[in-house]
């Protein structure tokens, strides 16, 4: 560590802090960061070896399984299903291929096929035919294992007990098959699927054996067309039984129609109701026009009747149209004229006179005598056209009832004409239909053809090698990464010194190895071995110190990285007093506080180690010093300062141990005492390392942590909480200890990051 710290302001040394306020903030722990970009590319780099394995475990599994599994070969065969069968004659069969040709009925009508060649009937059809319930290698690709059998019984247990006895499931043949061989043939080894937007249907079976797919496919499919024929045929008898059926009840219905038609006839006395009925309607017809002549005629010599009774004989058209009265008018009025000239000029008696009245008498005579002939006449023809009027008008009445009879009678004719004529239609009907069907129950025409039969498949379509290998590639590299990133979220533990500088926003001092995985002269060159100094064993064979190992190994390089940061952790001077802290037991504090101390002493400075874990001393154990008197009997004045230092086995290195245990640690630390003894041991000492109890167990680490130059926090990068780690910095930061920064102990040496190069021979 090359610069000073930046995360930390001087405060007042010790010496003065009875005396001048320490004013100290609080250490600032931020919250974890998410994860960037570079960050991820951290976590997969520090997992690489998770993923690697991940990666290649599923790889190796899916292969094991596709090398072990069965091979199934897929026979294929092409359809071509028409909605229409070929129309040979033009003769509409039984069974409607398609109502309409809209998209919504061709979905279902090609739904319903394939529905239709998935069929148990058929599939039970094809199994008996092909004998495939005796064949192996049918039975092979069909058998379950133990497991899943195993698993239906149970499952047939646990039905037994919430159903009742007839719900559960049984096993009885269908079909005279076995229902399982069925479900299976269905489920695993028969697809059925369009081809695209065409009426091209394409049908595949799967089985261990190529030839017995191809053989069980071909028939599969020969067996639906058939089916559909028999369909066809067997609509067509059971309707054309039925048209016999009908047409015998409608020739007997025929037969009784045609007799009560005859009967009505008879009692009608109706041969031909079409002739009577058109010469009963012309004879009316003609009675009433006779009726309108008589009765005009009737009205006509009406009309001259009054003028005969008026007297106006003149008007008559008789008389005006008898030549006789006019002759005889003409006359009387020539005589009338002549006789009354003569009597102008003659006398009564005159002869000529006479003679002339005479004949004008004998001519009005005559002329009233023909008046009255026609007079009489006139009456005589009124009361005939009377007469024939009325019997015209009753001829006409009783032809209007005739009429009206012939068509009551009518009515019922046609009613029992049409019954008949009905009868006839349906029975014809019916008749022709029975043999329209007679005549396409020979026509073995079918809507579905065979495009591509099926053959021996070359190669099996299972498993996909190729496929899986690279489903287990993906599928391993993405499991791995999730693997490594949830291992990541559920590590719970600072690994790195980034993750130390960006959880607590705190230096790191430095990296500790994890001496479990080491040697004692891990990464040591060999050349070098000869240099390793005589005390290096002494006075301890300890593995975890850091006089067991090379001076060249990257174990002495890590504490002497520590033993640096910790000189320059200050600005102004390094601090002479450091406490050396950790949140819980066992995060190997003690034996890094011991190492660094070693390491000072080896740089000439002189060294003091004190033991103020009061509770479990354990630096006399390492250092393999008596324990005898210590830090408790110099706190409680039983001793002096020179009767509890006592000296280790390496130069300028000095220990006070724990000595025997009180029953108020706490107290005693955190006394004036404590104090004094400190201020009194650095004059005589360089460096002063002390270690503490755990931050988290007791208040001890926080008293004394108020009277040191700094504070080092020892975490186990392998075991520690980040929590704990959060928790234990809070609690110094508020007796505003100051924390010169973390040493992350027991750290993984074979990760890239920690790997010091070796020295070029």
């Amino acid at each position: 560590m090359n610069e000073l710290s930046p995360y930390f302001i001087r405060r007042p040394s010790p010496l003065a802090a009875e005396s001048t306020p320490v004013l100290s903030r609080p250490v600032i722990i931020g919250e974890e960061e998410g994860l960037n970009l570079w960050g991820c590319w951290e976590v997969l780099k520090k997992r690489k070896w998770l993923i690697v394995t991940f990666f290649f475990a599923v790889i190796l599994a899916v292969s094991l399984y596709t090398l072990t599994m069965t091979p199934i070969y897929t026979a294929e065969a092409t359809l071509l299903i028409e909605q229409k069968a070929p129309q040979v004659i033009n003769i509409q069969q039984v069974l409607s291929d398609s109502l309409s040709t809209g998209a919504d009925n061709k979905h279902d009508y090609y739904q319903t096929q394939y529905q239709l060649l998935r069929s148990r009937a058929l599939v039970a059809q094809v199994i008996r035919e092909q004998g495939l319930e005796g064949n192996k290698q049918f039975i092979k690709i069909e058998k379950k294992g133990r497991l899943a059998k195993l698993q239906a019984k149970v499952w047939k247990v646990i039905l037994g007990l919430f159903l009742p006895p007839k719900a559960i499931w049984t096993d009885s043949p269908a079909y005279g098959v076995n229902p399982e061989l069925i479900d299976d043939y269905i489920k695993d080894m028969l697809e059925v699927g369009p081809l695209g937007d065409t009426r091209l249907v394409k049908v595949a079976f799967n089985s261990v054996d190529r030839n017995l797919a191809a053989r069980v496919l071909n028939a599969h499919v020969q067996a639906y067309i058939g089916r559909g024929l028999k369909l066809r045929s067997q609509a067509s008898e059971e309707a054309e039984r039925f048209l016999e059926e009908k047409l015998a009840e409608l020739k007997e219905r025929m037969e009784k129609s045609e007799d009560a038609l005859n009967q009505y006839r008879r009692l009608k006395g109706i041969l031909s109701l079409d002739d009577k009925e058109n010469l009963v309607v012309d004879r009316l017809a003609d009675l009433n026009k006779r009726l309108t002549e008589a009765e005009a005629e009737r009205i006509t010599l009406e009309a001259q009747l009054r003028l005969v009774q008026k007297r106006s004989y003149d008007s008559l058209p008789a008389v005006i149209d008898n030549t006789l009265i006019q002759t005889l008018t003409g006359q009387l009025a020539r005589l009338k004229g002549d006789y009354a000239s003569l009597s102008n000029q003659f006398k009564s008696g005159y002869p000529r006179v006479t003679q002339l009245k005479v004949q004008v008498e004998e001519t009005q005579r005559r002329l009233e005598q023909e008046i009255r002939k026609v007079v009489k006449g006139i009456e005589s023809a009124y009361l005939a056209a009377e007469a024939r009027e009325k019997k015209l008008t009753a001829t006409v009445e009783k032809q209007k009832n005739a009429a009206f009879s012939l068509k009551d009678a009518s009515v019922e004719y046609a009613i029992l004409a049409r019954e008949v004529d009905t009868n006839r239609q349906l029975y014809d009907s019916v008749l022709q239909r029975m043999k329209e069907m007679g005549v396409t129950a020979e026509i073995r025409s079918s809507n579905v053809s065979v495009i591509d039969e099926a053959v021996p498949p070359l190669k099996p379509s299972w498993p996909l090698v190729k496929l899986n290998l690279i489903l287990a590639s993906f599928m391993g590299l993405v499991g791995g990464v999730g693997l490594a990133f949830l291992s990541e979220y559920l590590d719970n533990t600072l690994k790195t010194p980034e993750e130390v500088e960006r959880y607590l926003h705190l230096p790191n001092l430095g990296v500790v190895p994890d001496f479990a995985n080491l040697d004692r002269l891990s990464y040591a060159p060999p050349t070098l071995l000869h240099t390793l100094p005589q005390e290096a064993s002494l006075p301890s064979s300890r593995k975890d110190l850091v006089l067991s190992h090379h001076p060249f190994s990257p174990i002495s390089e890590m504490y002497r990285m520590l033993h640096t940061a910790i000189l320059l952790s200050q600005a102004e001077e390094p601090p002479k007093i450091v406490l050396f802290a950790s949140g819980t037991q066992g995060e190997g504090k003690t034996t890094t506080m011991i190492n660094v101390a070693i390491t000072f002493a080896q740089m000439e400075a002189r060294v003091l180690v004190i033991d103020a874990d009061l509770r479990y001393s354990n630096c006399h154990k390492i250092l393999e010093v008596e324990d005898g008197l210590g830090l408790t009997e110099l706190l409680t004045r039983q001793r002096e300062l020179k009767e509890v230092i006592k000296p280790t086995g390496l130069p300028n290195l000095s220990l006070i141990s724990g000595g025997s245990v009180p029953p108020n640690p706490a107290t005693l630390l955190g006394s004036r005492r404590m104090h004094e003894i400190l201020t009194s041991l650095r004059e005589d000492y360089d460096y002063i390392f002390i270690d503490s109890p755990p931050i988290m167990a007791v208040t001890d680490t926080v008293r004394l942590s108020t009277m040191v130059d700094g504070v080092v926090l020892v975490v186990n990068s392998q075991g520690t909480p980040k929590q704990v780690i959060k928790e234990a910095c809070t609690r110094l930061s508020y007796a505003r200890a100051k924390i010169l920064g973390i040493a992350l102990n027991r750290a993984n040496m074979r990760n890239g990051d920690h790997v010091y190069p070796q020295p070029s021979v």
